[in-house]
């Protein structure tokens, strides 16, 4: 899903795109998309991953909040990180600390298929 606060969606349409030709079920849940839908759409529909995309930088703390949720729900899914704001040292020191299971950042949509995949 692309945050709650950003109206970009080209990068998770191309995951999306890349991840259901390889048969994975991608769920699309649009753009400004609400901590609350995400978290809750991912425990209904009983996700494996739950991935977050942004391009502008407010998205970044959005994110955050996203993971701090997902561990004050008690929630284990891996949780990728993507989009043209995002980097590897963001996830690092600001994502990855408030979640204890795997936040991984995904650096362009052609790699989604082989991270998904591990």
């Amino acid at each position: 899903a692309t945050v709650k606060g950003d109206v970009h969606d080209i990068g998770k349409n191309i995951v999306g795109v890349v991840l259901g030709c390889n048969n994975f079920r991608v769920i699309d849940l649009g753009v400004m998309t609400p901590c609350d839908k995400i978290l809750s759409t991912a425990i209904k529909e009983k996700a494996n991953i739950v991935g977050l995309s942004g391009l502008i930088t407010p998205s970044l703390d959005e994110m955050v909040h996203v993971a701090k949720e997902m561990e004050r729900r008690g929630m284990k899914l891996p949780l990728l990180i993507g989009g043209a704001t995002t980097s590897k040292k963001h996830t690092a020191v600001k994502i990855a600390p408030r979640y204890s299971r795997p936040v991984i950042h995904v650096v362009d949509a052609s790699k989604s298929v082989v991270v998904c995949s591990t």
